[in-house]
């Protein structure tokens, strides 16, 4: 160690001094904490999800559904219509009609909220007397259509034998879901029977008479 002597008044002996070279020069270790990291930036756009600094975690997956799991939101039995009401004639259309409509419903199904479409696709026409029609809808009245009493229609039914028959129908829906996210197709097709109804049909004769019921209200056929 380099230095200098100094004298000492104590005792008369020499003791070196520090030189100011002698000094630690070694810096002391920086303790200051580093600074915490930025957070990214979730720049996150609903129309481009890839985007996203910090990815959503994906949507449960859903079941997809069958009719026997939308059966419960289903409409309610259509009404059959018959004209004339309850009476035909031999021969001639009798004039059937069901008012079957698009019905939409909300619900929960799966434990999620959701709406139910049933969309009619066809209506099948039981005639009571053996014989049955499909038709794509249920059919208008006379009146809406235009036409007389007895016309022919694209749902109307003509009986050959007179007598009492029961007539039904029945709307076939095809059915559809949505959970939020757009319209999920249920498959097949779910069959809703309308109410049921007798018609009477009579046969009609006609005579030559020389008088009217009026003037001879014993003549034949008054």
């Amino acid at each position: 160690m380099s230095g200098t002597l100094t004298g000492d008044s104590n005792d008369g002996r020499s003791r070196p001094t520090p030189d100011d070279d002698d000094t630690d020069d070694t810096p002391s270790p920086d303790t200051t904490p580093p600074a915490p990291a930025t957070p990214p930036v979730d720049d996150c756009r609903p129309t481009d999800p890839a985007s996203c600094t910090v990815q959503p975690d994906p949507p449960p997956a859903i079941p997809q559904p069958t009719l026997s799991d939308v059966a419960r939101f289903a409409p309610a039995s259509a009404p059959l219509i018959d004209e004339p009401d309850g009476v035909g004639v031999v021969g001639m259309p009798m004039n059937f009609v069901v008012d079957a409509t698009t019905h939409e419903v909300t619900g929960t199904l799966f434990d999620l909220p959701v709406t139910v479409r049933f969309t009619p696709t066809s209506v099948l026409f039981v005639h009571g007397d053996g014989t049955s029609r499909e038709s794509d809808d249920g059919g208008q009245s006379w009146a809406t259509l235009g036409l007389a009493q007895f016309s022919a229609t694209s749902t109307s039914h003509a009986y050959s034998t007179r007598g009492t028959y029961t007539a039904s129908a029945a709307v076939r829906y095809a059915a559809d879901v949505n959970f939020g996210g757009g319209w999920i197709t249920v498959p097949g097709t779910l069959e809703i029977p309308t109410t049921a109804g007798d018609v009477q049909i009579f046969e009609v004769r006609t005579a030559l008479v020389d008088k009217t019921c009026l003037e001879n209200p014993s003549g034949i056929g008054c």
